[in-house]
């Protein structure tokens, strides 16, 4: 299968969102309040990802198959608590596309763009209990780094980052 990865731009946005939203309402059941995941809607995932492009460093890589079918996005911004770090905020892969290594030429492509900037790391938080994404990353470098309590609007979830050290281990 083919990928095309490019920055994304406002056309993209309400694919995001609806990945986002769809991505949320089935993988936290049971990990985040049924009262929040109920309360997330496309308006509000539009409105999140409109305003994260529109922050200084924040952006969303895309990936399309050679049909211009989308299949998923990864948003990434500076990490605020590690120097020389590029954290990834979002990554969300189409139920249909897992497993068919548009999440791994994702990180792949902001593996890249991170080794290109100079960047020493690459971080991400996963929700405790997000266990195929954990595998995913672990299996591809990542380590553990702590744990915390996240704040999803109010709703506390137990919280895990991990961190790559070796941004060339793909």
């Amino acid at each position: 299968m083919y990928y095309s990865n490019r920055k994304a731009n406002d056309t993209d946005i309400q694919n995001i969102a609806e990945l986002y939203i769809l991505n949320w309402k089935t993988t936290y059941i049971g990990l985040l309040s049924e009262q929040y995941l109920n309360n997330i809607d496309i308006c509000y995932g539009v409105k999140k990802w409109s305003d994260f492009l529109k922050k200084e460093n924040h952006n969303i890589f895309v990936a399309y198959d050679e049909q211009n079918h989308f299949l998923g996005f990864l948003a990434y911004k500076p990490d605020n608590e590690i120097k020389q770090c590029l954290y990834v905020d979002s990554l969300h892969v189409l139920q249909k596309s897992r497993g068919k290594g548009v999440g791994t030429k994702l990180l792949q492509y902001i593996f890249q763009y991170a080794i290109d900037r100079k960047y020493n790391n690459i971080s991400i938080c996963i929700v405790k209990g997000n266990d195929n994404a954990r595998k995913l990353y672990t299996k591809l470098g990542a380590v553990h780094y702590k744990d915390f309590i996240d704040d999803f609007d109010g709703t506390k979830s137990n919280s895990e980052k991990l961190i790559w050290y070796d941004l060339n281990c793909f």
